[in-house]
């Protein structure tokens, strides 16, 4: 009679003590949802040469030269997107200093590597 209680007691002390485990899950875990990709393709060239400009690897010669009759029109530009960028990438980027002495081909690269990067939320 000892037995049978002590193996009984045994027994409900154990289940107890694995359903407080935290080992089961009472319903299962939901698939995780993967965030829509934009369909529209990169264009890896412009991509490149905006993150070399903006990155300033080196792969891009920048003219130490400002171009006078460019510097107003890009600055306004690149003013605009910087004003949508956070501002730790707005202080490591200096988008201004660029101004005057880009190319339009190497502006439009930077604005577009700017809005692949750091999409507009």
């Amino acid at each position: 009679m000892i037995r049978c209680t002590v193996a009984v007691s045994l027994l409900l002390i154990s289940s107890v003590w694995l359903a407080a485990s935290g080992s089961y899950v009472p319903r299962p875990p939901r698939k995780l949802v993967k965030a829509e990709r934009s369909t529209a393709e990169i264009d890896p060239e412009r991509y490149g040469l905006g993150r070399a400009l903006v990155l300033r690897t080196g792969e891009v010669r920048i003219p130490n030269d400002v171009n006078p009759s460019l510097r107003a029109g890009q600055e306004a530009r690149l003013r605009t997107v910087e004003a949508g960028l956070s501002a730790e990438v707005r202080q490591k980027a200096q988008l201004t200093s660029l101004a005057g002495r880009l190319t339009p081909p190497q502006l439009e690269a930077v604005i577009y590597y700017l809005g692949v990067r750091f999409p507009a939320p």
